[in-house]
Protein backbone atom coordinates (compact mmCIF):
# COMPACT_ATOMS: atom_id res chain seq x y z
CA UNK A 1 0.00 0.00 0.00
CA UNK A 2 1.30 3.83 -0.93
CA UNK A 3 0.68 6.97 0.47
CA UNK A 4 1.70 9.73 -2.25
CA UNK A 5 2.44 13.18 -0.02
CA UNK A 6 2.55 16.50 -1.58
CA UNK A 7 3.68 19.02 0.21
CA UNK A 8 4.37 23.28 0.40
CA UNK A 9 6.95 23.79 2.19
CA UNK A 10 8.77 20.57 1.44
CA UNK A 11 9.98 20.93 5.05
CA UNK A 12 5.95 19.89 6.45
CA UNK A 13 6.80 16.36 6.07
CA UNK A 14 9.26 16.88 8.45
CA UNK A 15 6.71 17.69 11.14
CA UNK A 16 3.64 15.51 9.93
CA UNK A 17 5.31 12.53 8.84
CA UNK A 18 4.94 10.34 12.22
CA UNK A 19 1.31 11.16 12.54
CA UNK A 20 0.70 9.59 8.95
CA UNK A 21 2.56 6.50 9.76
CA UNK A 22 0.07 6.31 12.70
CA UNK A 23 -2.80 6.69 10.84
CA UNK A 24 -1.91 4.59 7.73
CA UNK A 25 0.48 1.08 9.42
CA UNK A 26 2.18 -1.11 7.20
CA UNK A 27 1.32 1.30 4.48
CA UNK A 28 4.35 2.88 2.16
CA UNK A 29 5.33 7.27 1.87
CA UNK A 30 6.96 9.02 -1.01
CA UNK A 31 6.98 12.37 -1.64
CA UNK A 32 5.43 14.10 -4.58
CA UNK A 33 6.10 12.05 -8.35
CA UNK A 34 3.30 11.16 -10.45
CA UNK A 35 2.81 7.37 -9.17
CA UNK A 36 -0.18 5.51 -8.80
CA UNK A 37 -0.79 5.53 -5.33
CA UNK A 38 -3.43 4.35 -2.51
CA UNK A 39 -4.04 6.93 -0.48
CA UNK A 40 -2.87 11.13 -1.76
CA UNK A 41 -2.34 13.58 1.19
CA UNK A 42 -1.68 17.49 0.41
CA UNK A 43 -0.87 20.25 2.67
CA UNK A 44 -0.04 23.96 2.24
CA UNK A 45 1.11 26.42 4.83
CA UNK A 46 1.32 29.93 4.49
CA UNK A 47 2.73 32.21 7.87
CA UNK A 48 2.00 36.22 7.82
CA UNK A 49 3.24 37.50 10.53
CA UNK A 50 1.00 36.12 13.84
CA UNK A 51 -1.00 33.89 11.73
CA UNK A 52 -0.40 30.51 10.40
CA UNK A 53 -2.84 29.53 7.28
CA UNK A 54 -3.11 25.55 6.81
CA UNK A 55 -4.85 24.04 4.14
CA UNK A 56 -4.63 19.97 3.61
CA UNK A 57 -6.69 17.40 1.35
CA UNK A 58 -6.69 13.56 1.43
CA UNK A 59 -8.00 11.54 -0.90
CA UNK A 60 -8.76 7.57 -0.83
CA UNK A 61 -10.52 5.63 -2.83
CA UNK A 62 -14.06 7.79 -3.45
CA UNK A 63 -13.41 9.37 0.19
CA UNK A 64 -12.13 12.76 -0.11
CA UNK A 65 -11.23 14.96 3.28
CA UNK A 66 -10.62 18.79 2.77
CA UNK A 67 -9.70 21.59 5.51
CA UNK A 68 -9.03 24.79 5.91
CA UNK A 69 -7.47 26.84 9.25
CA UNK A 70 -6.06 29.76 9.99
CA UNK A 71 -4.52 30.02 13.47
CA UNK A 72 -3.14 33.07 15.61
CA UNK A 73 1.07 32.07 16.77
CA UNK A 74 0.26 33.35 20.17
CA UNK A 75 4.17 33.17 21.63
CA UNK A 76 6.97 34.90 22.35
CA UNK A 77 9.50 35.70 19.31
CA UNK A 78 11.69 32.81 20.82
CA UNK A 79 9.11 30.47 20.84
CA UNK A 80 7.55 31.14 17.40
CA UNK A 81 9.43 27.87 15.69
CA UNK A 82 8.06 25.34 18.19
CA UNK A 83 4.83 26.68 18.43
CA UNK A 84 4.54 26.98 14.57
CA UNK A 85 5.44 23.20 14.84
CA UNK A 86 2.41 22.20 17.24
CA UNK A 87 0.01 23.87 15.14
CA UNK A 88 1.14 22.36 11.84
CA UNK A 89 0.82 18.97 13.59
CA UNK A 90 -2.34 19.82 15.34
CA UNK A 91 -4.13 20.45 12.08
CA UNK A 92 -2.32 17.30 10.05
CA UNK A 93 -3.49 15.18 13.40
CA UNK A 94 -7.46 16.69 13.22
CA UNK A 95 -7.35 16.29 9.29
CA UNK A 96 -6.41 12.53 9.66
CA UNK A 97 -8.75 11.73 12.05
CA UNK A 98 -11.22 13.62 10.55
CA UNK A 99 -10.92 11.11 7.02
CA UNK A 100 -10.23 7.67 9.17
CA UNK A 101 -13.27 8.77 11.94
CA UNK A 102 -11.02 7.85 14.80
CA UNK A 103 -8.31 8.50 17.24
CA UNK A 104 -4.80 7.67 15.46
CA UNK A 105 -2.81 8.32 18.51
CA UNK A 106 -4.22 8.26 21.94
CA UNK A 107 -1.29 10.42 22.76
CA UNK A 108 -2.51 13.16 19.87
CA UNK A 109 0.35 14.85 18.62
CA UNK A 110 3.08 13.79 20.83
CA UNK A 111 4.70 11.21 19.04
CA UNK A 112 8.05 11.59 21.08
CA UNK A 113 9.54 9.67 23.85
CA UNK A 114 9.03 11.90 27.11
CA UNK A 115 5.23 12.71 27.37
CA UNK A 116 5.70 13.22 30.57
CA UNK A 117 8.34 16.20 30.66
CA UNK A 118 6.12 17.93 29.00
CA UNK A 119 4.03 17.92 32.14
CA UNK A 120 6.93 18.85 33.92
CA UNK A 121 8.01 21.68 32.02
CA UNK A 122 5.11 23.28 32.60
CA UNK A 123 4.55 23.15 36.46
CA UNK A 124 8.39 24.24 36.60
CA UNK A 125 6.53 27.19 34.98
CA UNK A 126 4.10 27.70 37.66
CA UNK A 127 0.88 26.04 35.57
CA UNK A 128 -1.78 24.10 38.04
CA UNK A 129 -2.07 20.65 37.21
CA UNK A 130 -5.78 21.01 36.23
CA UNK A 131 -4.87 23.55 33.56
CA UNK A 132 -1.89 21.61 32.23
CA UNK A 133 -4.46 18.61 31.80
CA UNK A 134 -6.54 20.77 29.92
CA UNK A 135 -3.59 21.84 28.02
CA UNK A 136 -3.11 18.00 27.25
CA UNK A 137 -6.49 17.70 25.81
CA UNK A 138 -6.98 20.73 23.44
CA UNK A 139 -3.66 21.93 22.38
CA UNK A 140 -1.99 18.52 22.15
CA UNK A 141 -5.22 16.40 21.00
CA UNK A 142 -4.07 13.68 24.29
CA UNK A 143 -7.48 11.27 25.00
CA UNK A 144 -8.45 11.85 28.65
CA UNK A 145 -7.16 8.58 30.12
CA UNK A 146 -3.63 9.48 28.69
CA UNK A 147 -4.36 12.73 29.95
CA UNK A 148 -4.78 11.56 33.41
CA UNK A 149 -1.95 9.16 33.20
CA UNK A 150 0.72 11.62 32.22
CA UNK A 151 -0.77 13.69 35.24
CA UNK A 152 -0.61 10.84 37.67
CA UNK A 153 3.13 9.82 36.46
CA UNK A 154 4.38 13.85 37.00
CA UNK A 155 2.55 13.91 39.95
CA UNK A 156 4.28 11.04 41.81
CA UNK A 157 7.99 11.97 39.88
CA UNK A 158 7.98 15.58 40.69
CA UNK A 159 9.01 15.52 44.57
CA UNK A 160 11.86 13.73 43.44
CA UNK A 161 13.43 15.11 40.38
CA UNK A 162 16.96 17.45 41.27
CA UNK A 163 16.89 20.91 40.58
CA UNK A 164 18.43 23.71 41.17
CA UNK A 165 22.28 22.97 42.50
CA UNK A 166 21.85 19.27 42.75
CA UNK A 167 21.49 19.30 39.19
CA UNK A 168 24.60 20.94 38.57
CA UNK A 169 26.70 19.37 41.07
CA UNK A 170 25.89 15.90 40.39
CA UNK A 171 25.36 13.07 37.60
CA UNK A 172 23.86 9.54 37.21
CA UNK A 173 26.41 7.32 35.77
CA UNK A 174 25.14 4.38 33.53
CA UNK A 175 27.70 1.25 32.71
CA UNK A 176 26.81 -0.53 29.61
CA UNK A 177 28.22 -4.73 29.25
CA UNK A 178 26.93 -5.20 25.33
CA UNK A 179 26.80 -8.93 26.21
CA UNK A 180 23.91 -11.30 26.07
CA UNK A 181 23.61 -15.24 26.77
CA UNK A 182 21.37 -15.58 23.48
CA UNK A 183 19.48 -12.99 21.11
CA UNK A 184 15.99 -12.29 21.62
CA UNK A 185 13.52 -12.34 18.37
CA UNK A 186 12.60 -9.12 19.07
CA UNK A 187 16.09 -7.73 19.56
CA UNK A 188 18.03 -5.47 16.98
CA UNK A 189 21.50 -5.91 18.74
CA UNK A 190 24.21 -7.36 16.57
CA UNK A 191 26.97 -9.90 17.70
CA UNK A 192 27.85 -9.33 20.92
CA UNK A 193 26.24 -13.09 22.19
CA UNK A 194 28.16 -14.40 25.08
CA UNK A 195 29.02 -18.17 25.76
CA UNK A 196 30.74 -19.09 28.94
CA UNK A 197 34.28 -19.24 28.19
CA UNK A 198 34.49 -16.58 25.86
CA UNK A 199 37.11 -13.38 27.01
CA UNK A 200 35.86 -10.20 27.62
CA UNK A 201 39.10 -8.94 28.70
CA UNK A 202 40.00 -6.46 26.26
CA UNK A 203 36.33 -5.06 26.58
CA UNK A 204 36.63 -5.06 30.16
CA UNK A 205 40.38 -3.03 29.69
CA UNK A 206 38.69 -0.32 27.53
CA UNK A 207 35.99 -0.24 30.12
CA UNK A 208 38.32 0.84 32.72
CA UNK A 209 40.40 3.16 30.37
CA UNK A 210 37.04 5.20 30.06
CA UNK A 211 36.22 4.77 33.78
CA UNK A 212 39.28 5.97 34.83
CA UNK A 213 39.27 9.27 32.40
CA UNK A 214 36.05 10.21 33.28
CA UNK A 215 35.88 10.11 36.89
CA UNK A 216 39.51 12.46 36.64
CA UNK A 217 37.43 14.89 34.87
CA UNK A 218 34.27 14.54 36.94
CA UNK A 219 36.75 15.19 39.89
CA UNK A 220 38.09 18.54 37.76
CA UNK A 221 34.97 20.05 37.23
CA UNK A 222 33.59 19.19 41.07
CA UNK A 223 30.80 16.67 40.10
CA UNK A 224 29.67 13.44 42.77
CA UNK A 225 27.82 10.28 40.98
CA UNK A 226 24.37 10.16 42.55
CA UNK A 227 23.22 7.18 41.13
CA UNK A 228 25.01 4.09 38.92
CA UNK A 229 22.91 1.93 36.54
CA UNK A 230 24.71 -1.16 35.34
CA UNK A 231 23.16 -2.08 32.36
CA UNK A 232 23.37 -3.78 28.77
CA UNK A 233 23.01 -6.17 27.24
CA UNK A 234 23.04 -8.36 30.51
CA UNK A 235 25.86 -7.48 33.40
CA UNK A 236 25.82 -10.52 34.99
CA UNK A 237 26.96 -12.48 32.27
CA UNK A 238 30.51 -11.07 33.88
CA UNK A 239 32.10 -14.00 36.03
CA UNK A 240 32.09 -13.11 39.88
CA UNK A 241 35.80 -11.98 39.72
CA UNK A 242 35.18 -9.79 36.89
CA UNK A 243 32.22 -8.29 38.33
CA UNK A 244 33.95 -8.02 41.61
CA UNK A 245 36.87 -6.34 39.67
CA UNK A 246 34.33 -4.05 38.32
CA UNK A 247 33.05 -2.53 41.35
CA UNK A 248 36.50 -2.24 42.54
CA UNK A 249 36.72 0.24 40.14
CA UNK A 250 33.63 1.74 40.71
CA UNK A 251 34.40 2.06 44.12
CA UNK A 252 37.97 3.82 43.50
CA UNK A 253 36.84 6.26 41.04
CA UNK A 254 32.86 6.85 41.56
CA UNK A 255 31.30 5.42 44.39
CA UNK A 256 30.75 8.07 47.51
CA UNK A 257 28.77 9.50 50.33
CA UNK A 258 26.69 11.25 47.57
CA UNK A 259 25.87 7.91 45.80
CA UNK A 260 22.70 7.33 46.91
CA UNK A 261 21.90 4.54 44.43
CA UNK A 262 23.22 0.89 42.76
CA UNK A 263 21.11 -0.97 40.11
CA UNK A 264 22.26 -3.97 38.39
CA UNK A 265 20.41 -5.45 35.30
CA UNK A 266 20.35 -9.31 36.35
CA UNK A 267 17.80 -9.48 33.70
CA UNK A 268 18.27 -13.14 32.60
CA UNK A 269 17.75 -15.69 35.49
CA UNK A 270 19.99 -17.78 33.43
CA UNK A 271 23.07 -16.03 34.08
CA UNK A 272 21.99 -15.95 38.22
CA UNK A 273 23.07 -17.70 41.19
CA UNK A 274 23.11 -17.26 45.27
CA UNK A 275 26.47 -16.74 44.89
CA UNK A 276 26.58 -14.20 42.46
CA UNK A 277 24.13 -12.27 43.91
CA UNK A 278 25.28 -12.05 46.97
CA UNK A 279 28.63 -10.36 45.53
CA UNK A 280 26.46 -7.46 43.70
CA UNK A 281 24.87 -7.22 47.27
CA UNK A 282 28.19 -6.86 49.02
CA UNK A 283 29.23 -4.59 46.66
CA UNK A 284 27.54 -2.51 47.46
CA UNK A 285 24.37 -3.00 44.85
CA UNK A 286 20.82 -1.65 46.10
CA UNK A 287 18.50 -2.33 43.63
CA UNK A 288 18.09 -5.54 41.31
CA UNK A 289 16.32 -5.78 38.09
CA UNK A 290 15.16 -9.31 37.66
CA UNK A 291 13.51 -9.57 33.92
CA UNK A 292 11.22 -12.28 32.91
CA UNK A 293 8.89 -10.53 29.95
CA UNK A 294 6.91 -13.49 30.72
CA UNK A 295 5.55 -16.13 33.06
CA UNK A 296 4.52 -17.76 30.03
CA UNK A 297 7.08 -20.57 29.24
CA UNK A 298 6.11 -21.29 25.60
CA UNK A 299 6.32 -17.39 25.05
CA UNK A 300 10.28 -17.54 26.31
CA UNK A 301 10.58 -20.30 23.95
CA UNK A 302 9.64 -18.24 21.11
CA UNK A 303 11.41 -15.34 21.43
CA UNK A 304 14.76 -16.29 22.20
CA UNK A 305 15.71 -16.65 26.40
CA UNK A 306 17.27 -19.10 27.92
CA UNK A 307 15.23 -19.36 31.16
CA UNK A 308 11.61 -20.62 32.16
CA UNK A 309 9.14 -19.61 35.11
CA UNK A 310 10.49 -21.72 37.38
CA UNK A 311 14.20 -19.97 36.79
CA UNK A 312 12.30 -16.64 37.34
CA UNK A 313 11.17 -17.73 40.97
CA UNK A 314 14.32 -19.13 42.14
CA UNK A 315 16.12 -16.47 41.08
CA UNK A 316 13.95 -14.06 43.27
CA UNK A 317 14.50 -16.22 46.40
CA UNK A 318 17.81 -16.01 45.94
CA UNK A 319 18.09 -12.24 45.67
CA UNK A 320 16.07 -12.15 48.71
CA UNK A 321 18.35 -14.34 51.00
CA UNK A 322 21.25 -11.88 49.48
CA UNK A 323 19.27 -9.20 51.27
CA UNK A 324 17.75 -7.39 48.57
CA UNK A 325 15.59 -4.74 49.29
CA UNK A 326 14.45 -3.67 46.38
CA UNK A 327 13.95 -6.42 42.82
CA UNK A 328 12.09 -4.85 39.54
CA UNK A 329 10.99 -6.86 37.31
CA UNK A 330 10.16 -5.86 33.99
CA UNK A 331 7.64 -7.70 31.68
CA UNK A 332 6.65 -7.42 28.06
CA UNK A 333 2.75 -6.62 26.19
CA UNK A 334 2.52 -7.24 23.04
CA UNK A 335 5.27 -10.78 22.63
CA UNK A 336 4.17 -13.73 19.78
CA UNK A 337 0.74 -15.03 20.78
CA UNK A 338 0.03 -13.60 24.11
CA UNK A 339 -3.79 -12.57 24.46
CA UNK A 340 -5.21 -11.23 27.93
CA UNK A 341 -5.19 -14.43 29.40
CA UNK A 342 -1.18 -14.75 29.34
CA UNK A 343 -1.13 -11.35 30.40
CA UNK A 344 -3.21 -11.91 33.76
CA UNK A 345 -1.23 -15.08 34.10
CA UNK A 346 1.52 -13.44 34.37
CA UNK A 347 0.74 -10.13 36.55
CA UNK A 348 -0.73 -12.96 39.09
CA UNK A 349 2.36 -14.45 39.63
CA UNK A 350 4.38 -11.69 39.31
CA UNK A 351 2.04 -9.72 42.12
CA UNK A 352 3.02 -13.17 44.26
CA UNK A 353 6.73 -12.52 44.19
CA UNK A 354 6.11 -9.31 45.26
CA UNK A 355 8.82 -7.21 43.69
CA UNK A 356 9.31 -3.63 44.98
CA UNK A 357 8.78 -2.47 41.23
CA UNK A 358 7.57 -3.77 38.40
CA UNK A 359 8.29 -1.74 34.65
CA UNK A 360 5.56 -2.90 31.93
CA UNK A 361 6.98 -2.66 28.66
CA UNK A 362 4.90 -2.45 25.29
CA UNK A 363 6.84 -4.40 22.30
CA UNK A 364 8.64 -2.19 20.59
CA UNK A 365 10.11 -3.74 17.17
CA UNK A 366 13.44 -2.99 16.22
CA UNK A 367 14.69 -2.35 12.88
CA UNK A 368 16.69 -5.00 11.91
CA UNK A 369 15.23 -7.54 14.62
CA UNK A 370 14.38 -11.21 13.59
CA UNK A 371 10.81 -9.99 14.43
CA UNK A 372 10.89 -6.82 12.39
CA UNK A 373 12.79 -9.07 9.60
CA UNK A 374 9.76 -11.80 9.56
CA UNK A 375 6.62 -9.82 11.00
CA UNK A 376 7.32 -6.00 9.53
CA UNK A 377 7.57 -3.31 12.46
CA UNK A 378 3.98 -2.29 12.76
CA UNK A 379 0.63 -3.68 14.47
CA UNK A 380 -2.71 -3.20 12.81
CA UNK A 381 -5.97 -4.72 13.72
CA UNK A 382 -6.71 -7.13 16.40
CA UNK A 383 -3.34 -6.79 17.78
CA UNK A 384 -3.58 -3.22 18.41
CA UNK A 385 -6.90 -3.74 21.03
CA UNK A 386 -5.22 -7.05 22.41
CA UNK A 387 -2.45 -4.99 23.57
CA UNK A 388 -4.48 -2.01 24.69
CA UNK A 389 -6.47 -4.28 26.69
CA UNK A 390 -3.54 -6.25 28.28
CA UNK A 391 -1.83 -3.12 29.46
CA UNK A 392 -5.24 -1.50 31.06
CA UNK A 393 -5.81 -4.87 32.75
CA UNK A 394 -1.85 -5.07 34.45
CA UNK A 395 -2.31 -1.74 35.34
CA UNK A 396 -5.69 -2.07 36.84
CA UNK A 397 -4.07 -4.99 39.03
CA UNK A 398 -0.93 -3.57 40.00
CA UNK A 399 -2.53 -0.25 41.17
CA UNK A 400 -4.91 -2.67 43.05
CA UNK A 401 -1.89 -4.10 44.73
CA UNK A 402 -0.43 -0.34 45.80
CA UNK A 403 1.62 -0.07 42.81
CA UNK A 404 1.78 2.87 41.47
CA UNK A 405 3.50 4.66 38.07
CA UNK A 406 5.85 6.86 38.73
CA UNK A 407 8.31 7.12 34.91
CA UNK A 408 7.31 6.49 32.04
CA UNK A 409 8.43 6.72 28.31
CA UNK A 410 7.91 5.64 24.70
CA UNK A 411 9.72 4.57 21.70
CA UNK A 412 9.02 4.51 18.09
CA UNK A 413 7.22 1.44 16.50
CA UNK A 414 5.68 0.67 19.74
CA UNK A 415 2.78 -1.65 19.58
CA UNK A 416 -0.97 -0.46 19.54
CA UNK A 417 1.44 3.22 20.14
CA UNK A 418 1.40 2.56 23.51
CA UNK A 419 4.23 3.32 26.65
CA UNK A 420 6.51 1.52 28.86
CA UNK A 421 5.31 2.22 32.77
CA UNK A 422 7.42 1.76 35.71
CA UNK A 423 5.05 0.85 38.64
CA UNK A 424 6.61 1.42 41.93
CA UNK A 425 5.38 0.45 45.76
CA UNK A 426 5.74 3.46 48.05
CA UNK A 427 9.19 4.92 48.57
CA UNK A 428 10.92 2.35 46.23
CA UNK A 429 11.06 4.59 43.36
CA UNK A 430 14.64 4.18 41.44
CA UNK A 431 15.88 7.46 41.49
CA UNK A 432 18.02 6.87 38.23
CA UNK A 433 14.70 6.08 35.96
CA UNK A 434 13.31 9.16 36.68
CA UNK A 435 16.07 11.47 36.04
CA UNK A 436 17.45 10.17 32.87
CA UNK A 437 13.51 10.14 31.29
CA UNK A 438 12.86 13.08 32.31
CA UNK A 439 16.65 14.53 31.48
CA UNK A 440 16.85 16.64 34.46
CA UNK A 441 20.63 15.84 35.32
CA UNK A 442 23.67 14.90 33.01
CA UNK A 443 23.97 11.07 32.58
CA UNK A 444 27.17 9.91 31.91
CA UNK A 445 27.48 6.94 29.78
CA UNK A 446 30.16 4.39 29.77
CA UNK A 447 31.12 1.14 28.29
CA UNK A 448 29.73 -0.53 25.36
CA UNK A 449 26.50 1.11 23.60
CA UNK A 450 26.49 3.79 26.61
CA UNK A 451 24.16 6.56 25.84
CA UNK A 452 25.16 10.25 27.52
CA UNK A 453 22.92 13.35 28.38
CA UNK A 454 24.36 16.33 29.25
CA UNK A 455 22.03 18.65 30.35
CA UNK A 456 23.22 22.18 31.12
CA UNK A 457 20.84 23.71 33.51
CA UNK A 458 21.61 27.50 33.01
CA UNK A 459 19.99 27.42 29.80
CA UNK A 460 18.06 24.02 29.27
CA UNK A 461 20.38 22.92 26.62
CA UNK A 462 20.73 19.05 25.80
CA UNK A 463 23.30 17.56 24.22
CA UNK A 464 23.88 13.50 23.45
CA UNK A 465 26.82 11.11 22.78
CA UNK A 466 26.68 7.54 22.23
CA UNK A 467 29.47 4.83 22.57
CA UNK A 468 29.56 2.04 20.03
CA UNK A 469 27.30 -0.48 20.31
CA UNK A 470 29.64 -3.35 18.95
CA UNK A 471 32.66 -4.04 22.03
CA UNK A 472 35.13 -4.32 19.78
CA UNK A 473 34.67 -1.39 17.92
CA UNK A 474 33.78 0.48 21.10
CA UNK A 475 37.64 -0.99 22.57
CA UNK A 476 39.26 0.11 19.28
CA UNK A 477 37.48 3.43 19.61
CA UNK A 478 38.08 4.35 23.64
CA UNK A 479 40.38 7.36 23.22
CA UNK A 480 38.36 9.03 20.51
CA UNK A 481 34.87 8.72 22.99
CA UNK A 482 36.78 9.37 26.06
CA UNK A 483 38.09 12.68 24.37
CA UNK A 484 34.30 13.70 22.93
CA UNK A 485 32.77 12.61 26.71
CA UNK A 486 35.01 15.12 28.19
CA UNK A 487 34.70 18.01 26.25
CA UNK A 488 30.94 17.84 27.06
CA UNK A 489 30.90 17.55 30.18
CA UNK A 490 33.55 20.50 30.87
CA UNK A 491 31.09 22.47 28.47
CA UNK A 492 28.00 21.52 31.03
CA UNK A 493 27.37 24.01 33.65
Amino acid sequence: MLIQTTFQPEDLYNAVHELIRMAYPKHDLCQGGPQQADVKLHMEMQVVQQQVALTGCIVEGNKRTVREEKLDIITSENNRRSETNRLIRRFAYDLLVEHKGYSINSYGILTGMRPVKLAHLLLDQGMRPAQINRQLKDNFRMSPDKADLIMEVAANEYPHLVRGQESQDTVGLYVGIPFCPTRCYYCSFPGAIYQPGDSLQVFLTALQREMDAIAQCLKETGKTVQSIYIGGGTPTVLSEAELQQLFEHLHRLFISAATREITVEAGRPDTLSLSKLKLLKEAGTNRICINPQTMNDETLVKIGRAHDREGVVQSVIWAKEAGFKQINMDLIVGLPDEGKQDYQRTAEEILALAPENITVHTLAVKRGSPMAEKEGRESVGDRIKTVQEGLTMMGNMFRDSNYQPYYLYRQKYMQASMENIGYSLPNHFCLYNMNMIEERQTIVGLGGGAASKFVNTSDGELRSFYNPKNPVVYANEVDRVIAAKVDNLKAVH
